[in-house]
């Protein structure tokens, strides 16, 4: 690493350092400005590579940089990693510069390469142009430590100032260089032999350098479980919380989401990233949160994680009535399970039923069949009201059951869509008050049960009124949002929470209970049945039947009573009279035997 360099060249103030020299097809670039900073309690050390215009004449102008935002992450030589790539105008002859973060030191030129590294050298300055005179003064007389023509595309860099490229040899102790940082030349100054150094990545000499894809140096974590390309929906009040560690972060539509992030250090020096996304307004769209490893190289397993968001439901998301009484499937449709006081729960519905409307038991009004066969009579289809409702869904222009293609799902599902299917329907026993009411809502993997703001609406799917809500939590939301919404809902409006509800009439009821519009993007809804048995006739009926046998118990004890009176003996008078007639019975018979034996 650059921090042991330090070391080697002993050199107290190697701070800003003018390094390597590179030449490609058109253009030359070479490195100056060498620092280290700490982060993390770990020492970075970063150089800055210039880019200089090529040299050869046919080439020398073009103008245009070779280096783009693309090289960022490339590793020229397996030495150092591109972190960044500036375009500018000065010095002149430079085109372009990138910083790297120095991975391995870059090796100096040895004495049998560079002869002139023996020398001392002085920085003169050339008038009218931004290029120095390299003045080497000669420590060994024997000639061969001056400059040459394979000295061309070297770059001679001197500790705490500016570094030079190495353009011309004019002679043997001369030679023409362009500066990195010509505010930062020392002119005339000598520096000795060991002060300043040499570095050859040029092409001159063949080209010592190459720009590759670095290795992968990054590890990122999910800490949520989820894939690398996700989609998830969110609903209103929804609240989407995840994290990566390694990461920024980029949004792709921050109108439409409100992004909060949470960064820190963790004791393993992996930099968490966390995040907590809601709805910014009541609007449905699709943005991407995309978790980029900028300084991650190609060959990494994973350098980029989109997360694909949708304002809007989710096709997963749904409400369901939790029953007071747990049945499975298999019971549903094969068995007959009971409590353990030997109470059936579920009531077998006749075929063809219909339940009662408000005019009776005997009168349904209803259009939707429940257990429907298109072979057998239609049940209770007395009146002309009764004759003129009731229609066929699945059984629709079927002759008979088999052909309505009623599977297990569409037995078991409680909506009205497929109430031609359902056979049977959860039993209890009248009267029914305050049963408690509870849904819940699912979504992907999670189950939350329904509560405010999600205000529910309560019906009863074919029509039947005698019914009524017991209890809700009356908040003071749902007492505002009740009032707003009594206009356009025309139907109060409920918290799910401590929901009850009383029923005093009795077969089946079907209700459908449905969120508020305005609380979710999602049509929340779930309809449940209950059959109400056991229940006491209907209004006259039992005030007749009790009125009737009144009477019939009062006439007999009067009758009793008038008998006593008068001393009427019934019971000796039926006696005679059977007596009478048992006594012609035998006479009778006498006369046939007498008749018949002469």
């Amino acid at each position: 690493m650059w921090g042991e360099e330090t070391d080697y060249l002993k050199c107290p103030y190697f701070t800003n350092l003018s390094l390597i020299s590179f030449q490609g097809i058109s253009t030359i670039l070479y490195f100056t400005l060498f620092r280290q900073r700490r982060i993390k309690r770990k020492r970075i050390t970063q150089m800055v590579f210039f880019e200089h215009i090529p040299l050869n004449g046919k080439s020398r102008s073009i103008q245009k940089s070779r280096f783009y935002g693309l090289h960022k992450g490339k590793v020229p030589s397996g030495s150092a990693t591109i972190v960044n790539v500036f375009h500018h105008e000065y010095p002149p002859q430079y085109l372009s510069s990138v910083i790297v973060d120095v991975l391995e030191r870059f090796p100096f030129e040895s004495e049998d390469k560079s002869f002139f590294i023996d020398n001392s050298l002085r920085i003169l300055q050339v008038s009218n142009t931004t290029r120095v005179k390299l003045h080497s003064a000669k420590v060994v007389s024997s000639g061969l430590n001056v400059f040459k023509p394979s000295d061309i595309e070297k770059t001679v860099v001197i500790p705490g100032f500016s570094s030079f490229l190495i353009v011309e040899v004019l002679d043997s102790l001369n030679a023409l260089a362009d500066a990195t940082m010509p505010e930062r030349v020392p002119f005339n100054e000598i520096f000795a032999s060991g002060m300043w150094f040499v570095y050859d990545f040029g092409t001159k000499n063949g080209r010592k350098w190459k720009i590759i894809v670095d290795t992968c140096r990054y590890w990122v974590r999910e800490l949520d479980n989820l894939p690398l390309n996700a989609i998830k929906y969110l609903d209103l009040t929804e609240i989407f919380n995840f994290g990566f560690r390694v990461t920024p972060l980029t949004v792709g539509n921050p109108s439409l989401f409100k992004v909060k992030t949470n960064d820190y250090w963790d004791d393993t020096d992996s930099y968490t990233v966390e995040f907590s996304v809601t709805n910014n307004f009541y609007k449905q769209g699709k943005s991407s949160i995309a978790v980029i490893l900028t300084k991650a190289s190609l060959v990494c397993g994973v350098s980029t994680i989109v997360l694909t968001l949708k304002s809007g439901c989710s096709y997963s998301k749904s409400m369901h009535y939790i029953s007071p009484v747990s049945i499975s499937a298999q019971s549903w449709l094969h068995g007959d399970p009971t409590d353990p006081y030997g109470f059936k729960l579920l009531k077998q519905l006749p075929v063809n039923y219909r339940p009662p409307s408000k005019l009776g038991i005997a009168v349904p009004l209803t259009d939707n069949f429940y257990n429907a066969d298109p072979s057998k009579p239609r049940m209770r289809d007395y009146f002309a009201g009764s004759k003129n409702s009731g229609a066929y869904k699945q059984c629709a222009n079927k002759s008979t059951r088999a052909e309505c293609n009623c599977d297990d799902n569409k037995k078991l599902s409680f909506f009205v869509a497929f109430s031609d299917c359902k056979e049977k329907a959860l039993r209890m026993k009248y009267p029914v008050t305050r049963l408690p009411l509870h849904f819940r809502v699912d979504s992907e993997n999670e189950y939350t049960p329904l509560a405010s703001p999600f205000f529910v609406t309560v019906t009863e799917v074919n029509r039947r009124t005698n019914w009524e809500v017991a209890g809700t939590n009356e908040t003071p939301s749902m007492l505002k949002m009740r009032a707003y919404l009594a206009d356009k809902l025309n139907i109060t409006l409920y918290n799910p929470e401590a929901l009850a509800l009383n029923i005093y009439g009795s077969e089946l009821f079907h209700f459908r209970v449905a969120t508020i519009p305005g609380v979710s993007f999602c049509n929340l809804l779930d309809e449940f049945q209950i059959y109400v048995d056991d229940a006491p006739l209907a209004f006259p009926g039992q005030y007749l039947v009790s009125t009737i046998t009144a009477v019939l118990v009062g006439g007999i004890i009067f009758v009793i009573f008038m008998m006593q009176m008068y001393e009427i003996n019934i019971w000796n008078k039926v006696k005679s009279k059977v007596r009478k007639k048992n006594k012609v019975s035998v006479s009778e018979t006498s006369a046939t035997v007498t008749s018949t034996s002469s």
